[in-house]
C-alpha cells in the first residue's frame, strides 16, 4: 500500500488548502512539506495540492467556529515556527479539533498534540517579544531605516504591529536575511520587499558605503558608546547576558560587533 506524501507552496493559505484536500479525499498524509523537502521512494505517492483561497477560507472559518478566533490565530503562529514536522503536527491537531464532538477540545492540554501546538506557538511568541528589543535600524542614503535580522522562526509579519506603532512617522524596512524577504513600511501601508545583497554585508549586517546614510557611522559609534557606558566589566555576568540575549541573536547587534 502506498504512503501519501502531500506537498504545498509553503504558505499558510496553501497549508489550509491542503487540510481541505485531506478531509475531502479522506487522506491520511505520511508527510507534508514544501516541494523541495518532500521525500520520495518506491512505496509512496507524492501529491501536489494547489492553493485555493476559497478553500483555505472555509477551513479558517470552520476552525474559528469549532474553537475560537484566538485559537485559530494560535495555529497560524505555530505554523510560522517552521519546525521540522510542524505541518503533520498541525494536521493531527486540526483533525481532532474538527472531528471531536466537544467544542472545547482545543483547550485539552492533556492531549499531546494540543500541548505541542501551544508550546510551539509560545516559542514563536517569545522570539517575537525578544526581537522587539533586538532590532537595530540603520539609516540609508534615501532616509529609510533598515534593520537586518536572522530569527529562528518566520516572525517578520508578527513584528509589524509593534514597529508600525513605535515608528509610525518614519519609513522602515525589517529584513529577514535567512528567508530573503522583508517588510517595508512607508508610513501609510506595509508591503513585502526583496533586496539584493550587495548593499548589505551578511556577516555584520552593515550597509555598504554607497547605501548607508551620511550620519550612520555616527549612530553606530553612539550605540557602541552606550553599550560601553552601561557595561560594567567588573560586574559582567556573561551567563545572565546570554540567557537574556542568546548569542545566536548577536550577529546584527552593532554594540556586539565592534
Amino acid at each position: 500500500m502506498f504512503e501519501i506524501r502531500l506537498q504545498y507552496d509553503g504558505t499558510f493559505d496553501g497549508f489550509l488548502s491542503l487540510v481541505f484536500y485531506a478531509f475531502e479525499n479522506k487522506t491520511e498524509p505520511k508527510e507534508i512539506a514544501k516541494p523541495a523537502n518532500v521525500s520520495q521512494d518506491l512505496f509512496s505517492e507524492v501529491i501536489e495540492v494547489e492553493t485555493h483561497t476559497a478553500k483555505a477560507e472555509r477551513v479558517w472559518k470552520g476552525l474559528v467556529n469549532k474553537s475560537s478566533l484566538k485559537n485559530a490565530r494560535l495555529i497560524s503562529v505555530a505554523f510560522m515556527s517552521e519546525l521540522p514536522g510542524i505541518e503533520v503536527l498541525l494536521w493531527r491537531y486540526l483533525k481532532k479539533v474538527f472531528t471531536f464532538p466537544q467544542k472545547d477540545f482545543y483547550q485539552n492540554m492533556l492531549d499531546e498534540d494540543v500541548y505541542q501546538v501551544v508550546q510551539t506557538a509560545r516559542k514563536v511568541k517569545k522570539e517575537v517579544h525578544r526581537f522587539h528589543g533586538f532590532v537595530r535600524f540603520q539609516q540609508t542614503a534615501d532616509n529609510i531605516w533598515f534593520a537586518p535580522i536572522e530569527p529562528d522562526h518566520d516572525i517578520i509579519p508578527l513584528l509589524v504591529p509593534h514597529f508600525k506603532n513605535r515608528y509610525s512617522g518614519q519609513p522602515w524596512v525589517i529584513y529577514d536575511t535567512r528567508r530573503k524577504y522583508g517588510i517595508y513600511y512607508d508610513t501609510e501601508s506595509v508591503s513585502e520587499v526583496f533586496i539584493e545583497y550587495p548593499a548589505l554585508d551578511l556577516n555584520t549586517g552593515r550597509l555598504s558605503e554607497k547605501a548607508k546614510g551620511s550620519h550612520e557611522d555616527d549612530y553606530l559609534h553612539l550605540w557602541q558608546q552606550y553599550y560601553n557606558s552601561i557595561n560594567i566589566q567588573l560586574r559582567e555576568n556573561k551567563k545572565q547576558m546570554t540567557r537574556l540575549m542568546p548569542r545566536r541573536y548577536w550577529k546584527y547587534l552593532p554594540e556586539r560587533n565592534r
